[in-house]
Parts: structure tokens; sequence; C-alpha cells
């Protein structure tokens, strides 16, 4: 199976695409089974994932704001965009 972690680079910026709910719920406790948390230690099957969601290089997730949104978008180089569906499909 492939994991989360194995995404993470210290070099680029990792962002995790979540199309549809039921991938959201799945990528919110693959997480927490491979013990990533947000920042701030709250696990994530108690928050609602979002439909982008940035993996961090210390191990955690978090939402993206609207600079992350725009960095998401736009930015060509050092970023890696993942679509969580077709990673674990």
């Amino acid at each position: 199976m492939r994991k989360i972690r194995d995404l993470i680079s210290p070099d680029k910026k990792v962002y995790i695409v979540l199309n549809n709910e039921k991938i959201r719920e799945k990528f919110m406790a693959d997480a927490e089974k491979e013990g990533i948390t947000f920042s701030d230690g709250v696990l994530p099957t108690q928050r609602k994932a979002e439909d982008v969601m940035s993996l961090q290089k210390d191990g955690t997730i978090c939402y993206l704001g609207w600079a992350g949104r725009i960095c998401f978008k736009s930015m060509k180089e050092n970023v890696l965009r993942i679509d969580y569906e077709k990673y674990t499909g």
C-alpha cells in the first residue's frame, strides 16, 4: 500500500487533491493511521477535509489559505499535485 508519508518532499510543495467526500474521508483516516496530524496536534478525523490539502515537510497536513491556492494553481516548479484517489487506486 502506498503511504502518505512517502509523498513528503524536503524541496517541493506537496498538494493532495481530494475530489469528492468519500476520498476526503479516506485521506483523513489514512493520514491518522500513519500518525499524521495537523500542526496543532489535532487528529485528521476530527476536522473536515477540503478539496485540496497541503502536506508539510514536518509531516503535518494543513488547509490552504488564499496564497496556498494561488501557489497550487499557478506554480509550475517545485510543486507536486497528487490526486489521492489515483494515488491509492
